[in-house]
Parts: structure tokens; sequence; C-alpha cells
């Protein structure tokens, strides 16, 4: 039996082969078809998140102070993206009130309308001894930033600010009550420098009062 009359009996099954085959390879594109597309499709995703977080400003505000006497609150842009319209809600636990230096602040009043990649702007909040209630300790406060990117998104971020964290900190009541006695010493020094000015002022007319001519009546 030669090839071809091989062949010719088996066509049949040479027909399901090819027939097989065919469905697998349908199957198998199929299925790649439609993994690449979901492959494409959480890459999309994937590649706007990365987009979105890259292209989201990073708006902090908290206390800080430079010489433990005056503290202010800072509100900071710490991305590469500008943030518009932002809103702070800064609000004092247990019945405290917000330091009095700070209550007109105008960016907590009216909020600050647009803020430069890696720029601050602050508002003087006052000194510790001033901020300090009568058991030494210092406000909480529950803060809430509200704020735009340049596309309009909306962002929120809440946290606790604890200006505790100043507390027990000696150079605080060291420096406070140095700067009184610094005060009370130039205080001082200006009223002798008065004082004197007006002795030797007073001298001088009594000088001029004592070598005066008197006129002789006649």
């Amino acid at each position: 039996m030669n090839f071809n009359q091989w062949a010719s009996e088996n066509i049949n099954i040479f027909g399901v082969f090819n027939i097989t085959l065919t469905i697998l390879l349908t199957a198998l594109n199929v299925w790649f078809a439609r993994n690449s597309q979901r492959y494409s499709a959480e890459s999309l995703k994937q590649n706007e998140r990365i987009r979105q977080e890259n292209n989201t400003p990073n708006v902090i505000g908290y206390f800080h102070s430079n010489d433990l006497q005056l503290v202010s609150f800072l509100l900071t842009n710490k991305s590469d993206n500008a943030a518009k319209n932002i809103k702070i809600h800064l609000k004092p636990r247990n019945g405290e009130e917000v330091p009095k230096d700070l209550i007109n602040a105008y960016m907590l009043n009216e909020g600050v309308a647009f803020l430069a990649p890696g720029q601050t702007v602050n508002a003087l909040a006052g000194s510790f001894i001033e901020i300090m209630d009568e058991r030494k300790n210092f406000p909480i406060f529950d803060i809430q930033i509200d704020y735009q990117d340049i596309d309009s998104n909306s962002y929120s971020r809440s946290y606790v600010l604890d200006m505790n964290m100043y507390k027990g900190n000696f150079m605080i009541k060291e420096r406070g009550l140095k700067d009184i006695y610094v005060q009370l010493d130039l205080m001082e020094k200006h009223i002798r420098k008065a004082v004197r000015l007006y002795e030797m002022q007073d001298k001088r007319e009594q000088e001029k009062l004592k070598n005066k001519p008197r006129r002789i009546r006649r």
C-alpha cells in the first residue's frame, strides 16, 4: 500500500484532525486576545493611578517653632504640583481655645487660593507661655485640610496636631523668664537714662537762672 492509497482511505481522519486543530488554534487566539485586552485595561488603570498620584498635591499644616519662644502655624505644599482652593478646619479638643493670635489669621478664616509647589505660608500662633494653660499643658487640635489640584480634583486630609510634643522642654520656660528679665532690665535702663536727662536739663535751667542778670529798679 502506497502513501496515496493510505491517505485516500484515511482522509476522514485527516479532516477531523484539521477541524480539531483549527478549533484549538481559534480558542488559543481568542484566549490570547482576551488576556491581552485585560492586560491592556489593567495597564491603563495602573498608568492612570500613577498619573493621579504623581499629580496629587501634598498639602499639610502643622505647628513649628524656631526658637522655642514663639510658635507659628505653617501650611506647606510638599509636592511638585500646585494646589488651589485650600480650606483649613482647625478644631480644638476638650473645650480648649484656638490661640488668640491665630483666630484672626486670614488663611484659617478665608483659606488659601493657591499654593505653589514647595511654597509655605505661616501665621503666628503666639508665645508658648501664652498658649500654655495653668497645668502647663498645650492644646490639641483636630485638623482637616480640603484642597484641589489644577484639574479641580478634590482631596481631603484629617489628622491630629498635639502641641504637647513641646511639653517638658525646659528651654521654653527658661527663655520665657529670660526674656522677661531682659525686658525689665531694658526698661530700667531707659528709666535711668530719662531721669539723668531730666536732671541734666533741670540743672542747666537752674544755672541759667543763677547767671541771668538782675534788673535794678530805680
